[in-house]
């Protein structure tokens, strides 16, 4: 098998062609903050000390992870023309032209694997 150009679309919808790809950045999370109030102690004494000097309330934080949590590029398998996504371990180098650091096996054809390095494919 020859080298295979890789080409960039915008949508995942215009996925047609072996090699083409898109990129899909990696998304922060949504963070936001409760606050829960607290209820005095019983106790005069106790309840005179929490109003000068305790704590009115607790705050907590929740994290909402987004997809992806890293960057991905999903391609279309030169072997059998499905998408196939990058995960945590496939390293992207370089967006233009595209370069990715580890190979990578089609999931659904288990016995080809390929790599992208410099805009092109390659069989590994």
């Amino acid at each position: 098998m020859q080298a295979l150009e890789v080409r960039r679309v915008t949508h995942s919808e215009d996925l047609l062609k072996p090699g083409d790809y898109v990129y899909v950045p990696k998304r922060p999370p949504i963070v936001t903050y409760e606050r829960k109030l607290l209820e005095a102690p019983p106790g005069f004494f106790a309840k005179l000390w929490w109003h000068w000097f305790g704590q009115k309330y607790t705050i907590k934080q929740i994290v909402e992870l987004q997809w992806p949590e890293c960057d991905v590029a999903v391609l279309n398998c030169p072997d059998c023309n499905s998408p196939v996504a990058t995960t945590g371990r496939h390293k992207i180098v370089s967006i233009e032209p595209l370069t990715i650091e580890t190979p990578i096996t089609c999931p659904y054809s288990k016995d080809f694997t390929f790599k992208v390095s410099e805009g092109k494919i390659m069989p590994a």
